[in-house]
């Protein structure tokens, strides 16, 4: 576990794997000798944020919602969108540009060359349409509950939509596009024939096993502390209107 005096630059040159997440919190390297409470607080980030994430991406047994609770949801929508903007900018196009060069640089059949970008352009579309939803429809939603929740007397239209509808159907998701990009690494292991540029056929592969535990560390963030959040809150504001 990591702690806020640690030296930023120590901590990330022996976890290597938190890299992703610098650009999410819009920190910039050349740490120097400053600790992490002292990069956070320069970039105006929530050191204990940044730490409760940072630590459940390093032990897959942290259960992140110790933690993160203490959170407002505002806190992680806003970090949700960094994350969505680290995707769309940075993950799934570098993943896209090694992809192609791999294919371009290999002795596969046109066809077999043709079910692997279509695959990754399949499943780069489903992403993209799962990222837009959450964006314009599920966490505009909670931050409106969560506005909603500090009122006396919550908004009757608000209080009607709350009634048809639960953050639970939010859920359903991410397993499905989990399981598209393994299928896609399973695909370039198992069922085509050896790439000749094998160092960059092994690039693919780790950016391909880095997203995918990405993606899943990112879900358990939304299912086990944001979809529970919000559904306590939903019930919260609902019994509260019974009463009235």
């Amino acid at each position: 576990m990591i702690n806020r005096e640690w030296p930023m630059y120590r901590v990330i040159l022996e976890n290597h794997q938190l890299l992703p997440l610098l650009p999410r919190f819009n920190l910039k390297m050349g740490f120097g000798e400053l600790s992490v409470d002292e990069v956070c607080r320069n970039h105006g980030v929530n050191t204990d944020f940044f730490l409760e994430i940072a630590n459940a991406y390093l032990d897959e047994l942290y259960v992140p919602g110790e933690g993160l609770s203490l959170f407002s949801l505002s806190t992680m929508v806003s970090y949700i969108k960094s994350t969505h903007k680290y995707y769309i900018d940075i993950a799934l196009p570098m993943v896209e540009e090694k992809i192609n060069r791999l294919m371009s640089r290999s002795a596969l059949s046109k066809k077999e060359i043709s079910l692997v970008t279509n695959f990754f352009n399949d499943y780069k579309k489903d992403f993209m349409a799962h990222l837009s939803q959450e964006e314009e429809n599920i966490l505009p939603y909670v931050l409106e509950l969560e506005r909603q929740s500090a009122q006396d007397l919550p908004d009757p239209e608000f209080i009607q939509k709350l009634q048809t509808y639960s953050i639970h159907e939010f859920e359903k998701e991410h397993d499905r596009l989990e399981t598209s990009l393994k299928h896609l690494y399973e695909l370039i292991i198992k069922y085509l024939p050896p790439f000749e540029d094998l160092q960059l056929c092994h690039q693919v592969l780790n950016d391909l096993a880095a997203l995918m535990k990405d993606l899943v560390d990112h879900a358990d963030v939304e299912d086990k502390v944001l979809v529970p959040r919000v559904a306590d809150l939903e019930a919260l504001v609902l019994s509260r209107t019974s009463t009235v």
